[in-house]
This record gives structure tokens, sequence and C-alpha cells, in this order.
């Protein structure tokens, strides 16, 4: 089973590298495009929030908390027209709240808008409401498209909904490029319109003709319709309050200088990038086990997969927080820095990117935490743990801001995310039994053996900036070949030193490459 889930969680890191490649490429397009009028970019960033808080309201909570573990729960014990019977209420009444959100919400956007960005003049205001009519049609594709990816991982083929994110990526590129000469900002939202569109299409063929057995139901007092119900309302309410966050973000960052909104977005957006490669990749993979062996009784299966996702995560995640840290500002150059995006948004960027930088690990290890207590079908300890972070991040978050700008948004991001992991690890460790000092030494060990990398990067770069002349405003081509002999520098330090850590996920990887030769040689040898 280790292996099944190793295998899962690579195919989805490499679908889900070329999502994150392709996500980068929108950001940089649309700053390239866009960011040489920094009150439009930023009322973009701001009409965007809307459709996203209806998706992760309405959708990303009973799916993630909810629908596959109960799904999941069907198929383990064989009842799998049922499952589908369940599958098909829950999908026709979301697409019946999303469809009456979205107009409520279309016909609330002139009220609502003033709220969200009170400092921005009237030209913005009338702007932003605008796109954010426009992309209120987006939630509707965006939640049939995660339904219909957990419908496939609950089935454990995860290919189809890891390829949806690079056409939606691939869609608001091409409307940023060759629709804003005649829409404007406008080919923005219509792009995001489009790609959520497409992202739910693409999963249409391999539904439809492998595993589909969709009924025109709305069965909502079935028992596992109820069950999703009750197990998604404490996680859509944590969302909720996470949206509070996102809000008050907003609201802080519209009173700053004209372009603040969009650093703090494109910093945050950029921390997101290597979260979604490993961290969310390695959860979405274990997610359907882990619900599995829940289901089935199988405590120490479980605790063993969890454990292992751990580990996994801080191997990878631990080492890429040091390298966003010690190479930001490269790094916001080399990926954004073109066209329109000039020195300030890159500097601004990039001091936002430090920290929240800082609390990637946080975030990584709420994802499968989270997941942990989802599989067991017991939200309310996550929820409780969420409010607690929100409320910490919105505090902190009013204090840090006057003093320390946008910097000090992200830097109260980090902190209660890491103070929302530990109090998920600590109140989860006795009833998934979990060996805590083995994962406390694991982390350690990851820890020191990343400082290592860190102080190898860092040095790199002091030496090499002087000779090379890096120090101030250097060519794209000399900063590329520095920046990648640093991070290969840096990444042969970190596999020494966990091997002299005697890091197990390094064996672990030597087993799995082991294990698929014999099949290379097969393939090889075919006629």
């Amino acid at each position: 089973m280790q292996m099944s889930i190793a295998h899962a969680s690579l195919v989805m890191i490499a679908t889900l590298i070329a999502s994150r490649v392709l996500g980068w490429l929108r950001l940089s397009v649309i700053g390239a495009q866009f960011a040489g009028d920094a009150r439009e970019l930023d009322a973009f960033w701001a009409a965007f929030r809307i459709p996203d808080t209806i998706f992760n309201l309405l959708v990303a909570g009973a799916l993630a908390s909810a629908f596959i573990p109960v799904f999941s729960s069907y198929l383990a014990k064989e009842r799998e027209s049922e499952a589908w019977h369940v599958a098909s209420s829950v999908m026709n009444a979301m697409l019946v709240a999303l469809v009456l959100l979205s107009g409520v919400m279309w016909l609330a956007a002139p009220f609502l808008v003033p709220l969200m960005v009170p400092e921005f003049d009237d030209r913005q205001l009338a702007l932003t409401t605008e796109l954010t009519r426009i992309m209120l049609f987006s939630p509707i594709f965006m939640g049939l498209s995660a339904l219909f990816t957990g419908v496939l991982n609950s089935y454990r083929q995860f290919l189809s909904g890891a390829t949806a994110p690079l056409v939606y990526n691939a869609v608001i590129i091409l409307f940023a490029l060759f629709a804003a000469p005649f829409l404007g900002i406008h080919a923005l939202a219509w792009g995001v319109v489009a790609g959520a569109a497409m992202m739910w299409l693409v999963q249409v063929p391999e539904l439809t003709f492998r595993r589909t057995r969709y009924q025109i139901s709305f069965d909502l007092a079935h028992a596992g319709v109820r069950e999703i119900a009750t197990l998604a309302w404490p996680r859509t309410i944590a969302l909720a309050a996470v949206q509070i966050v996102l809000f008050v973000d907003i609201n802080l960052a519209s009173r700053m200088a004209p372009g603040s909104l969009t650093a703090l977005t494109y910093a945050f957006q950029l921390m997101l990038l290597p979260l979604g490669v490993f961290s969310i990749a390695i959860s979405a993979a274990v997610f359907p086990t882990l619900s599995r062996y829940a289901s089935l009784g199988l405590q120490g299966r479980m605790r063993d997969a969890l454990e292992q996702a751990m580990r996994w995560i801080l191997f990878l995640t631990l080492p890429t927080a040091i390298v966003m840290i010690v190479l930001r500002r490269p790094i916001v150059h080399l990926l954004f820095q073109y066209g329109e995006f000039g020195d300030a948004a890159r500097e601004a960027t990039a001091l936002a990117f430090l920290f929240y930088a800082v609390g990637l690990a946080g975030h990584a290890l709420v994802q499968i935490l989270a997941r942990a207590y989802y599989a067991t079908k017991d939200t309310t300890p996550p929820l409780a743990m969420t409010l607690v972070s929100i409320g910490t991040n919105v505090i902190l978050a009013i204090l840090l801001a006057p003093s320390l700008g946008i910097n000090g948004l992200a830097l109260a991001n980090s902190i209660a995310t890491l103070a929302e992991a530990a109090l998920l690890l600590v109140v989860l460790a006795p009833r998934a039994r979990l060996r805590l000092l083995a994962i406390g030494i694991s982390a350690l060990r990851h820890l020191t053996a990343s400082l290592a990398m860190g102080v190898a990067m860092f040095l790199f770069i002091r030496v090499t900036n002087i000779p090379l002349d890096l120090a101030l405003e250097p060519p794209k081509p000399l900063l590329l070949l520095q920046t990648m002999i640093a991070v290969a520098f840096g990444g042969a330090v970190y596999v020494l030193a966990s091997s002299l850590a005697r890091v197990p996920e390094l064996d672990e990887i030597v087993t799995f490459l082991r294990a698929r030769r014999p099949f290379r040689r097969e393939v090889t040898a075919a006629p």
C-alpha cells in the first residue's frame, strides 16, 4: 500500500509541477501585461475574491471533509450503486446552490465591493464590481470540476483531476495574451470563466466512459447525503472563517500604496506553488487510503500511512522553505519581472514572500493533518483549531500592518498557520496513536539538513555576487545560471546532510527506483 501511495503521489506531483509552472506563467503574463496600471490589477485581484469565496464555501469544504470519505466508504463496502445515488444527489444540490448564490452575489456586488475595498476610488470600485460580476460564473464550473475530481480520486484515478488545473491556467494565459488588446483587464475575468469551464469539461470523458453512474436525483433525505451534510458544516464554517482573513488582508492592503494588493497576492501565490506540488499532492493521494483504513477499522495501517505522508511532507517542504527564504529576490526577479512588472513590484513581492515562506511547513502539515480527521469523519477538532488560527491571524494582521505593511499580513498568516498545525498534531496524536517522538526526531533531521543547505546556498550567492556583478541589476541569463547552480549546490548538500542524518526518505526513493527497473527492462526488451 505504501508503494501505491508513493506512485499516486508521484503522478500527482508530476502533473502538479506542470500546473504550477503554468500557474507561474499565468502570473508572469498577467504582471507583464497589466502591472503598469497597479490600480486596475489591484481591482482584478480584489474582484477575484468573491467568486473564489463562493467556491470554497459550497464546494471545497464538503469535498475535503465529507464527500470523499463517505463516497469511499460505500465503495470499500462494495455498494457502488448506492455510492453513485449519493454522489448524484450531492452534485445536483450543489449545482442549484452555486447558481442561486452566484446570482445573489451578482445583485449584491455593488454593495459588497465598497465594504471589501473601502479605500478604492470610484473608478476602481466600478471596475471591481464589473470584474466580480463576470467571474461569478466560474464557481459553477469549478464546483463541478472539484466534485468530478473527488469521485475519480476515490477510484484512485488521479491523472484527470490533476491535469484539469493545467487547462485552467493555460486558458487564462491565452486570454491575457490575445484577448487583452481588445478587452483590457476584462480579458482576465473572462479567462477565469473560460478556464473554469474547460477545467470541468476535460474531466467529463473519463468519468462518462469509465465510471459514471450519474442519476437525476435530489434524495437529500438519504443517510449518505445527510452524513455528508453533517460532516461538511464544520469544515464549511472553518473555510468561512478563512475567508474572513482574506477579506481583512484585502481591506488592509487596499488602504496602502497602489500595487500593495497585487504584491501580496503574488507573494502568496508564489508560496502556494511548492505547497501545491508537494503537500497537496501527497495529501490528496493518501486521503482515500486513510479513509479506506478508517472505514475498515485498520487503525495501525492508517497511522503508518499518515506518519509516512507527514515525513515526506517535511522532507520536501522544509528545504523548499529555505530555498524560498535565501533565494527570494532572484526567484521573484526571474519569475515575474517582465514587461510592466518593475523594480518596486519585485522588491515588495520578494519581501512579502520571505514572511510567507516561514509558514510553508505549517500550511503543508495542516493539509495532511486535517485530512486525517476527515478520514475518521471527525471534523470538529479541525474546525476549532481553524477558528483559533483565524482569530490569531486577524489580530496579528491588524497589529502588524501599521508598522510592517503587507509584510505584517504575511507574517501574521505564517505564525497563525504554524500554531494551527501544532494544535492539530497535539490533539490528534493520542487518538491516532502517533509516535510523536519519532515524528519530532524526523522533523529535526529534516530541519538540520535544510539549514545546512541554506547556509551553503547563502555563501555561494555572497561569493559569486561580487565577481559576477550580480548584487544590483544582473542580466537574467547570468542570474538564472547563478540561481540554478545555487539550488543544485544546496540540493547536493541537503542530500548529503540527509544521508548523514539517516533520513529514511532517501532509502524509500532508492527502493522505489529499484522496483521500477524490471519494468523498464521489460519495455526495452519488448519487440
